[in-house]
């Protein structure tokens, strides 16, 4: 019986950029529109094309800029999913983030065509190609290029934003991530574009003790970043007691209970982002107040446009030698914080009300459409302005549009907030003598 014989594949064809085919035609006109667009954006006039033949045009486009590829450092153990992940939100960025808002001009179109061009302006081999004439338009262009740093500005904008990420990225219970960057290298056959590799640093934590019961605690840090090594994030102790005589800096901790805590009340947020949050406001903001007990807390803000520096949440801190021990979080509404209290004199709310009616949690002001009761309303927005929550939650969700209320849970909280009143009112009332 013969044997099942596989098919043989056509051999692959390497070619290099000269040998690279020609680009289409819908390929070179869409570029082209966009080159005259940047050239219009650097100050250059766009006619100055005009003096280049199509083949020439067409000579441009044949070695491509790709936009920068997210790879693991060899050595280093960096899931792949996370690899996409970096990659899909460094090309959404990218394709977001303008260089010329007027011309309509992104940072992904500067990777893309802009360096495209000026790559291929850059190939000795191309120098024949051009007359006397052509080629002091192709040295003029490069000058406006190199003038305004363009390269570099685009270099800039990746290592800021990749920096950040993985920042907001890290987890201090698991892992934390950093990054090398190298220069552009050839993809495939007619491409070339920079690479990033991820690096990773396993977490660091201590063993401390806290009402008669050892805990660990895990380090928050900043991966290595290019020629920034390795750090841990620090406070200055001033911050949290203005009052001290010597100023020294401590090391941040932060144990599972506080991020388990995090998940539990932060909790219509998904949990990259409540990742993101709790780094940038014990690793950046560290905004610090003053609790109802007179202990320092520091604020949980949202690193959300339009929302600066607006709490929704409270870390409890404490500081065991030259370390600060983030302990756990407080809800915005808790009798703990400022908010709370608040609440708490205007309402009489006890803690276990706030459980009881799922204030305890944030996702209690996107659900309850807290303008149809009038007591919450009149605290919680009119005196505390805390609609600013559901502002933030529309901005992550990327909509103008409010997501729309909970009616079960609305009617749950405004039933308990009416048999409340009227409790209120026949306590109130004085009861006659004679009964």
């Amino acid at each position: 019986m013969a044997k099942n014989r596989k098919k043989k594949k056509a051999p692959v064809v390497h070619r290099s950029a000269a040998t690279a085919t020609k680009p289409s035609k819908s390929f070179l006109d869409a570029h082209l529109a966009m080159l005259r667009r940047i050239l219009r954006a650097t100050g250059e006039d766009p006619a100055a094309l005009d003096v280049f033949t199509k083949r020439q045009k067409q000579e441009f486009f044949r070695v491509v800029s790709m936009p920068p590829r997210v790879a693991a450092m060899r050595g280093y153990m960096v899931p792949r999913p996370f690899i996409r992940y970096v990659q899909d939100m460094l090309i959404k960025y990218l394709k977001r983030k303008y260089f010329n808002e007027k011309e309509g001009i992104t940072w992904m179109d500067m990777a893309t065509t802009g360096f495209s061009v000026f790559y291929a302006f850059n190939i000795v081999s191309f120098r024949p190609l051009f007359s006397e004439q052509q080629w002091e338009v192709v040295r003029r262009i490069n000058r406006t290029f190199e003038k305004q740093n363009i390269y570099i500005k685009l270099f800039d904008e990746i290592t800021s934003w990749i920096r950040t990420s993985l920042m907001m990225l890290s987890q201090p219970a698991f892992r934390i991530y950093g990054f090398e960057m190298s220069k552009s290298q050839q993809v495939g056959s007619i491409g070339f574009c920079q690479m990033i590799y991820i690096v990773t640093h396993e977490s660091q934590s201590i063993l401390f003790n806290y009402h008669n019961m050892e805990r660990r605690a895990y380090r928050m840090a900043i991966g290595r970043c290019m020629n920034l090594p390795y750090k841990g994030a620090t406070i200055s102790i001033k911050k949290l007691y203005p009052n001290i005589e010597k100023d020294r800096m401590l090391d941040i901790y932060i144990q599972s209970h506080a991020i388990f805590r995090f998940k539990e009340r932060i909790d219509m947020i998904d949990p990259v982002l409540r990742n993101q949050f709790f780094v940038f406001s014990l690793m950046f903001k560290q905004v610090v107040v003053t609790g109802s007990a007179g202990l320092p807390l520091i604020s949980c803000i949202a690193p959300v446009e339009g929302v600066d520096d607006k709490p929704i949440g409270y870390f409890v801190p404490t500081v065991d030698n030259d370390n600060l021990l983030v302990l756990t979080i407080l809800p915005l509404l808790s009798q703990s914080v400022p908010e709370g209290r608040i609440l708490y004199e205007r309402l009489h709310l006890s803690t276990s009300d706030l459980k009881y009616l799922g204030m305890d949690k944030l996702s209690f002001f996107c659900d309850v459409d807290i303008a149809q009761i009038p007591a919450l309303k009149r605290v919680l927005f009119d005196e505390l302005h805390l609609e600013y929550i559901r502002v933030m939650y529309s901005r992550i969700k990327e909509t103008d549009r409010d997501a729309p209320f909970d009616e079960t849970k609305t009617l749950f909280v405004k039933n308990f907030f009416l048999k409340q009143e009227e409790y209120m009112q026949l306590t109130s009332n004085e009861i006659p003598e004679s009964l």
